[in-house]
């Protein structure tokens, strides 16, 4: 039995054509299958981190949540900051960085941390570059430069593939 490891995730907040209903069902199958872990880290954002914190929850892993800055729930409106709240209340861990510079110098550090600290990093993801400074693709670029184990769930394509450094 593997011992100890831990899964991070990164991924889309929303976006026109994404399968949520696919995404939701390929993360809790990457999360049963590829385990056990003992912790999940994520930094809570709308979309993709949310599920992924629900989905690991429901398997009864520990989440650590990684938070990007103080203050970050201004970040989060309605419904979104409801789950936000509830999901932060729910983590059995919270590690809230220091801010340097700007929310995405703030939110690729957060995205660093959580590939830093995992063994396998989920990424629900279009393949494509960072639309800003911290996006999705910044940091499947830096965890595999760091020798991440990564799975790559394209919610558009609903394909599954590993990516290797």
């Amino acid at each position: 039995m593997k011992q100890g490891r831990r899964i991070g995730v990164t991924g889309h907040q929303d976006r026109d054509g994404l399968d949520w209903i696919w995404a939701r069902s390929a993360i809790a199958e990457v999360l049963s299958e590829e385990g056990p872990f003992t912790q999940a880290l994520t930094s809570l954002a709308v979309g993709t981190d949310q599920a992924f914190a629900e989905e690991a929850m429901d398997q009864a892993i520990d989440v650590k949540a990684v938070i990007p800055f103080d203050g970050y729930a201004r970040c989060f409106e309605g419904a979104g900051l409801e789950a936000y709240e509830e999901l932060l209340a729910r983590c059995a861990e919270t590690e809230t960085l220091h801010r340097h510079g700007s929310d995405e110098e703030a939110f690729l550090a957060a995205g660093k941390r959580v590939a830093d600290e995992c063994n396998m990093l989920i990424a629900v993801w279009d393949g494509k570059p960072a639309v800003g400074l911290g996006g999705t693709a910044d940091v499947v670029t830096h965890a595999m430069r760091i020798g991440r184990d990564v799975v790559h769930l394209d919610p558009f394509a609903c394909t599954v593939r590993r990516l290797s450094a």
